[in-house]
């Protein structure tokens, strides 16, 4: 066995030493800046857990503000509905008060009939032109005015809407007082039909919502506890790998320094 190397072999220990302990530095450093967990492919199947479930936590979210517009269509819808009923229930008393026209003069009748017809094109031009971006809350539009909003993440849809026809017997074709009481009755059926038909939909949206903003939480809370950094436990390796690294280099040093020895021999 010779007694002296022309390799340091200590040195060339201690070296891939010191290498070893700056990737595990340069991999705490990654994971503290970053957050994640699995940079330098600390936990690859864990990641692709975390990204799926990371997706549908971010869906339900998406979920939830869906439910959110239905919900605010459907409270749209049911403010157009009470001034309907409210301008519906005038044009009842037009009827009734039109009954007496005995005792009324060609004035008096010719006024009635003009609100009649006023209030007749303004019901039928709330129900045909009044929208919610774009889309119609009541009228002749199809399936009756009901929408389907997206309520999970995947796709699944729950249909709202008033689900009827407000039509007071073409209320813009009223031209006169006479008889409008029967229409305006057959009108607040029909109000009082997508009245609750709103509010059962407005409850249901709620629940849906309730249940994706949950979900929503709790598959986010999932995925950070796979992917996220543990800062303690990171900090904690990130010292070690300084104080080996550090310590490797002052091996590297002294191991050359040995070898000074040879220069002893040869001289």
């Amino acid at each position: 066995m010779p007694s002296v190397s022309n390799i340091a072999v200590g040195a060339a220990m201690a070296g891939a030493a010191a290498s070893k302990a700056r990737h595990q530095m340069n991999e705490s450093i990654a994971r503290l800046s970053t957050g994640i967990r699995s940079m330098y492919g600390g936990d690859a199947a864990g990641q692709a857990i975390a990204n799926s479930l990371g997706a549908r936590g971010a869906s339900f979210a998406v979920a939830a503000r869906n439910c959110e517009d239905g919900i605010s269509f459907l409270q749209s819808a049911e403010s157009l509905l009470l001034e309907i009923a409210a301008l519906t229930t005038r044009l009842r008393e037009l009827g009734i008060q039109f009954a007496n026209t005995q005792l009324m003069t060609d004035s008096d009748r010719a006024a009635l009939n003009s609100e009649a017809t006023a209030i007749g094109k303004a019901i039928d031009g709330i129900a045909d032109n009044v929208k919610f971006n774009g889309v119609q809350l009541v009228g002749s539009v199809a399936a009756g005015g009901a929408v389907a909003i997206g309520v999970d993440d995947q796709g699944g849809t729950f249909t709202v809407g008033t689900a009827t026809t407000i039509d007071i017997k073409n209320t813009d074709k009223i031209t006169g007082a006479s008889g409008v009481d029967g229409s305006a009755d057959s009108a607040l059926g029909n109000v009082a039909n997508s009245l609750g038909k709103v509010a059962a939909g407005m409850s249901a949206l709620k629940g849906f919502q309730a249940v994706a903003a949950s979900s929503s939480a709790n598959l986010k809370a999932a995925a950070a506890r796979i992917q996220d950094t543990d800062y303690a436990l990171e900090t904690a390796n990130l010292t070690k790998a300084a104080i080996l690294n550090q310590s490797a280099m002052a091996m590297v040093a002294q191991a050359n320094n040995a070898q000074q020895a040879i220069l002893t021999v040869i001289q």
